[in-house]
């Protein structure tokens, strides 16, 4: 309630900000005023998830998986660096997007953050990206699907790795998709310091 009602009117705006924040990410209608009849709580599955697909991490950003290479002599892991993933995402035909390759203590994380412009055009660049990646099976589920089947041999698994037919060459087959509310976790924690969340449905083009 204290959300739905602030101390003041100075911050009406962002508390109703955090209520729908709260509401999407415990699965309740954030349209009902939170009274003592807990109505606000009941919400359909598939209204649910669609309420959760719509609150976004901006600036846009789409998440992909699969970018670790290998592992250099010292054990530690290696993976495709920001400029390679820049050209990878151009070569594709997507502009405007900068890639952020994340490492941890053991090297690079195998997770690449490709964030776009703080606009319009920014989102849709970005939605673009992520359809295009859906549409090859290699959106979110197809990425739960390939980690699902992952085993000690995964580097050559046919789910992870495609071969050139023309080269011979390996290369890492890339997951990605719209970072939403539930996916902050797989940001870094500069990332996420400087990430909001915002909602495709009241997304003002004069923003």
């Amino acid at each position: 309630m204290h959300a739905y009602n602030p101390p003041n009117v100075d911050s009406f705006i962002d508390h109703l900000g955090l209520h729908k924040a709260l509401c999407v990410l415990m699965g309740w209608d954030y349209t009902k005023v939170p009274e003592n009849s807990k109505a606000y709580q009941s919400l359909l599955p598939d209204l649910v998830q669609a309420s959760r697909e719509d609150l976004i991490i901006w600036p846009p950003t789409v998440i992909i998986h699969n970018t670790a290479t290998g592992r250099k002599k010292d054990g530690r892991a290696e993976g495709l660096g920001n400029k390679e993933m820049d050209k990878k995402i151009s070569e594709l035909g997507f502009a405007g997007g900068k890639s952020k390759s994340l490492y941890g203590k053991e090297g690079h994380l195998g997770l690449t953050l490709i964030k776009f412009a703080n606009s319009p055009a920014g989102l849709k660049e970005a939605e673009r990206l992520a359809d295009f990646l859906e549409r090859q099976d290699h959106g979110r589920i197809g990425w739960l699907h390939a980690r699902a089947n992952q085993s000690v041999g995964s580097d050559n698994s046919p789910l992870l790795v495609e071969t050139d037919n023309r080269t011979g060459e390996k290369r890492r087959i890339l997951y990605g998709y719209l970072a939403i509310s539930s996916d902050m976790d797989e940001l870094d924690s500069d990332s996420r310091k400087r990430a909001s969340l915002k909602s495709k449905r009241e997304f003002d083009p004069s923003d």
